[in-house]
């Protein structure tokens, strides 16, 4: 619009205003002054927008535009201005939707943001309310299963699913949160037991999956602490405080072949540990002595103890009842230093799991009550 002489009065403004907007697609042009004067003026300007092969209502677009006077006459404030549009989203009929209940007192004292739906989707969700407190549990979870696969993750973030549990009670979280767990838990494990058979796995798949899920390592473990470079050219795998005694364990993580760890000496009836099982605890003990070294330089930087540093290896698969039991006599005489094959991380791995299935199976023995007779 621009600017109008001190001369024109408000009327003219307003025939400006719709001649301004008076393009080939516009039908009716409804205004109403919002706010008049002195100085300010706000004038609501609602446009009907036409099809153009039909030549039908297709949407509506709703102009709010300030107009401030002065002596010198009068000027458009662009951006005093708002614009809604009545075509998806329709943000014409949700102002209007809000205000409507606002005025008509339907929020009552309730406080927080408002979401507004249309009235058939309204009446389509209260049918689907209703029927829900009529069905069994059985088939609640079915729908409940349901609606969440149908949640696109990439539109939602953490703080609506807060809002979406807020009022939900302590046990139901109890039971969504084991259930995630265990859902979780269980794709890890399958892919950890994948990995495993694989005797082709490099290290770093291990050590990617093992970064993703760190209560693999057990739950004697209280956290994973980030890596460090203690000594020249070297980068633990994986470090993790241990939850009893405080100790600090370097993990290291190596391929899951198929070999046997340990070589039978028939002529002493004993088993000695093969070439890369001794490469590995060999590579193990430099790291701790080149660790000892540096102590009094890792207390006072990092806080660590490395008299208080242990070692566990992941290495190689069980091969038989004989070969875990050689290597159990061997961690029982090695010092600070524990041996455990990827077939005994998922038992652990299995275990953990099956402490969540206890935990929710528990809760579902209390639901039920005591039977008095």
């Amino acid at each position: 619009m621009g600017t109008l002489g001190p001369e024109n009065t408000l009327e003219d403004v307003k025939v400006k205003i719709k001649k301004a907007y008076n393009t080939g697609n516009v039908g009716l042009i409804k205004q109403v002054v919002l706010k008049e004067g002195p100085r300010a003026f706000r004038i609501a300007t609602l446009l009907e927008i036409l099809n153009d092969k039909t030549k039908k209502i297709h949407h509506f677009s709703l102009k709010i535009d300030q107009i401030d006077k002065s002596k010198k006459g009068w000027s458009y404030q662009f951006e005093k201005s708002v614009r809604l549009d009545g075509n998806n989203p329709d943000e014409i009929k949700r102002l209007y939707n809000f205000l409507d209940a606002e005025f008509k007192n339907k929020f009552g004292e309730n406080l927080g943001e408002l979401h507004l739906i249309n009235s058939n989707d309204f009446d389509k969700l209260s049918n689907v309310l209703d029927a829900t407190k009529k069905i069994k549990n059985k088939d609640k979870f079915s729908l409940l299963g349901s609606l969440v696969s149908h949640i696109e993750t990439n539109k939602t973030n953490i703080s609506e699913f807060v809002k979406a549990f807020e009022q939900t009670n302590k046990e139901t979280l109890t039971h969504i949160s084991n259930a995630a767990k265990i859902v979780n838990y269980s794709e890890a494990v399958m892919e950890l037991r994948q990995l495993i058979t694989n005797p082709d796995t490099p290290e770093s798949k291990f050590q990617t999956h093992l970064e993703n899920h760190p209560w693999m390592f057990g739950s004697e473990y209280s956290q994973r602490l980030r890596r460090k470079t203690w000594t020249k050219d070297e980068r633990l795998d994986f470090m993790m405080r241990k939850t009893v005694d405080d100790y600090v364990e370097i993990i290291e993580i190596k391929k899951a072949f198929s070999e046997k760890l340990f070589v039978y000496d028939s002529s002493h009836e004993s088993y000695y540990p093969s070439s890369k099982l001794s490469a590995v605890i060999g590579q193990v003990v430099k790291y701790i002595e080149r660790i000892e070294r540096q102590r009094d330089s890792i207390i006072a930087t990092e806080g660590f103890d490395t008299l208080k540093i242990k070692a566990k290896i992941i290495v190689g698969r069980d091969n038989g009842q004989d070969q875990v039991e050689a290597l159990r006599n061997l961690n029982s005489h090695l010092h600070r230093i524990e041996i455990i094959t990827y077939d005994q991380l998922l038992k652990v791995s299995k275990r953990i799991l099956n402490m969540f299935e206890i935990q929710t199976d528990i809760t579902k023995s209390r639901d039920k009550g005591d039977i008095p007779f």
